[in-house]
């Protein structure tokens, strides 16, 4: 511990952080728009507590570990050498670390190596900086929280509120914001222990935004609010901090539109028959869609994930059952038509599609899949016209509780060739990689494709195609067949 001369600390930080110098909630969460001061005053808050507490000792984590040095380790460098510290300092390279003269010390670890995160002693505090972990990775860090050598545990979140997929359904949202209306509150969780016991979970909610920074450039103001005209949807995520679905660029399904194609007024009508759709790769699930069809609307009623050890085709099937036992009012089978090949998940003779005629039959299932693939561009192209403004009368719903067939929409990106860019990642607790959007789609393309084959015709060679006659008849003067 060192006896630093502290400056007051209405000149070091913004007002509005002022009452969380002292906050020794578990979770303090800073959330809000760009330049509005929070990490700032996280990197104060910690450095204030580094000298000031016999014990302390920090994890900087963030998603990758490449991503620390320029980010949460230079802002508490820059921050230590502004307030005139860096002697009491030490700034490690490998590893990542700083050391403080009294003992204390900031060790950086990156989500990208878990087995890491677990070895660290005695932490006593972790700031995530910008991202937002797995929950998966959250629980690895906060159990890791646990010494009774520092005065209080904290872990901060300084973060940018954006994330892929629909916020409301994050774990991160779930858990800390759930159905509150402010921006800013704070929240106890009783955790029971036993029949008798239980502990008091606490933490702090804080939004801020650019009005919040009285030392932010009018230049910086200026170019948010010029996002206002410019991009309203990154003006509410970066200018007013409010929750938002991270949006990317270059997207397959570029003419999806959530407000529009999606509902939450759709449900399973037992007097339809149902179209149920595949696709057969087996990781990180094998998955299939459920369809109805009114007219030329075809509506997503359900979405179906088989994780290991049921992600096969029985599995598929075996949930579908279980979903839809009392169903007699037909069913419609389609997709992957590479499903028809013999491989290593099926017996000799047999293929995916055989399978499913074995544990359908009570259903007496009709097969619609298709003899081959069809062209990936051009089916694209004809299932985002459906989405934009429909094609001779062909209409899609999506039912709000297909959650990751939405995901699948919003985030799988075109290639440069205009194919689909199935970009992958790796499960790091199996080492296993996978394709990480696109699984539920392909079976939505082929369903599409097939139901509406005759509208699909149509978009794929004119809409008034030839309607060919075999034999001596001619449709013009020049060609027979």
């Amino acid at each position: 511990m060192y006896n630093v001369e502290w400056c007051n600390w209405k000149y070091l930080i913004n007002e509005s952080f002022i009452p969380l110098v002292e906050n020794k909630d578990r979770y303090l969460i800073l959330y809000g728009g760009r330049g509005s001061s929070k990490s700032d005053f996280a990197a104060k808050k910690m450095i204030y507590r580094c000298l000031s507490e016999d014990f302390f000792r920090c994890i900087l984590v963030r998603n990758t570990y490449s991503s620390i040095k320029d980010s949460s380790y230079q802002n508490l460098k820059d921050t230590i050498y502004t307030l005139g510290l860096q002697d009491l300092f030490e700034f490690k390279l490998q590893p990542l670390e700083i050391h403080c003269k009294n003992g204390n010390m900031f060790i950086a670890r990156g989500c990208d190596d878990t087995t890491k995160l677990k070895s660290i002693k005695d932490a006593s505090a972790v700031w995530y900086e910008e991202d937002i972990p797995t929950e998966n990775d959250f629980i690895t860090i906060t159990t890791s929280i646990r010494t009774q050598k520092a005065e209080y545990l904290q872990e901060i979140f300084s973060i940018n509120p954006e994330v892929e997929g629909d916020y409301k359904d994050h774990w991160f949202y779930k858990r800390f914001f759930g159905d509150k209306v402010e921006r800013s509150f704070s929240s106890v969780t009783p955790l029971k222990i036993d029949d008798n016991t239980s502990v008091d979970l606490t933490y702090t909610v804080h939004h801020s935004w650019y009005k919040d920074n009285k030392w932010l450039p009018n230049t910086f103001v200026a170019f948010l609010m010029d996002l206002q005209i410019k991009n309203p949807y990154y003006y509410t995520i970066y200018c007013l901090g409010y929750w938002g679905n991270k949006q990317s660029g270059g997207l397959f399904y570029k003419l999806f539109d959530r407000a529009k194609n999606t509902t939450n007024v759709i449900g399973y009508n037992p007097d339809l028959a149902l179209h149920l759709t595949f696709d057969f790769n087996v990781n990180p699930y094998m998955t299939a869609t459920v369809w109805q069809i009114v007219g030329k609307v075809a509506y997503c009623i359900d979405e179906i994930a088989c994780a290991s050890p049921y992600n096969n085709t029985k599995g598929i099937c075996d949930e579908f059952t279980r979903r839809y036992m009392s169903h007699s009012a037909g069913l419609f089978i389609y997709g992957d038509p590479s499903g028809k090949n013999e491989d290593t998940r099926s017996e000799k003779g047999h293929n995916d599609y055989k399978v499913i005629e074995l544990q359908l039959k009570d259903y007496r299932p009709v097969s619609r899949v298709l003899s081959k693939h069809p062209p990936v561009v051009v089916r694209g192209n004809f299932i985002n016209s459906v989405f934009y403004e429909g094609f001779e009368g062909v209409n899609v719903l999506i039912s709000d509780k297909c959650k990751l067939t939405i995901n699948d929409l919003l985030f799988l990106k075109e290639d440069s060739d205009g194919t689909k860019f199935k970009e992958k990642t790796k499960d790091k607790e199996s080492g296993v990689s996978y394709e990480k959007y696109g699984h539920f789609t392909d079976g939505m393309d082929y369903f599409l494709c097939a139901a509406f084959s005759t509208e699909f015709s149509m978009y794929q060679h004119g809409r008034n195609p030839v309607s060919r006659t075999i034999g001596k008849n001619t449709f013009n003067s020049k060609v027979k067949y």
